[in-house]
């Protein structure tokens, strides 16, 4: 095996976010007695999207950004709700949905199969990362999980990854990010000089490559790891 240590992206890696984002926006829609259509859905993920890049540039903390996507949204559509409560709501569903990656469940037990050790690296909200690792059940799989708001750093920051490099005690040339975000994932990987497989299945926001970041493998599924790495 060419990697000892696996780093895995959550959402749209191991978790297929949108998928649980749509449920978790239905099941708030039925509490607000609200329609959400896709034109609000693709007006929260433009608004959603610009707050996570401004948290990963340091120019938002996790707590406002969760609260300003709701309180943007809001202030847009003419919605007279509460972000604070909307937050709070999102974060309770979204942490209960259990929808995965297509073959990220075989993909793990492969990695566990073969004596790899497997991380999440993740800039997303502690609450519903780990209720969706207890939820489908995968919390096993992962030696550490790595949460930028706890660790009071960010990917791409180095500084990120030298905190989980010096936890698990590895050597850069035997890991690899997994992630589908360049910005984050990607150019974090070239930030800390660490191999990079990116997962570009055409559904994240964050897909166009104007060249400037150059991952070590690009894949479309998750089931196309193993060859890459044996």
């Amino acid at each position: 095996m060419k990697y000892k240590h696996f780093l895995f992206d959550a959402d749209n890696t191991v978790f297929d976010y949108r998928q649980g984002e749509k449920n978790a926006f239905d099941q708030i829609a039925k509490h607000y007695n609200l329609t959400f259509d896709d034109e609000v859905l693709d007006t929260y993920h433009r608004i959603n999207k610009w707050c996570w890049e401004a948290y990963e540039r340091g120019e938002l903390a996790q707590e406002e950004l969760v609260v300003l996507r709701f309180k943007n949204l809001f202030d847009e559509l003419s919605i007279d709700e509460d972000p604070v409560e909307m937050e709070s709501l999102f974060t309770t569903f979204l942490s209960k949905q259990i929808c995965l990656m297509p073959h990220a469940k075989e993909l793990l037990d492969e990695l566990q199969y073969n004596g790899c050790n497997i991380e999440m690296i993740t800039n997303g909200v502690s609450a519903t990362q780990y209720g969706r690792l207890e939820a489908t059940n995968l919390k096993a799989y992962f030696s550490n999980i790595f949460i930028s708001s706890e660790m009071g750093c960010q990917k791409p920051d180095y500084k990120y990854f030298d905190i989980v490099l010096n936890k698990i005690k590895a050597d850069r040339s035997e890991c690899v990010i997994i992630g589908d975000r360049l910005e984050s994932d990607i150019r974090g990987g070239l930030n800390a000089h660490i191999d990079t497989i990116w997962l570009n299945t055409g559904k994240s926001s964050n897909m166009e490559n104007d060249g400037s970041v150059h991952p070590t493998y690009e894949i479309e599924c998750l089931s196309e790891i193993m060859d890459l790495v044996r």
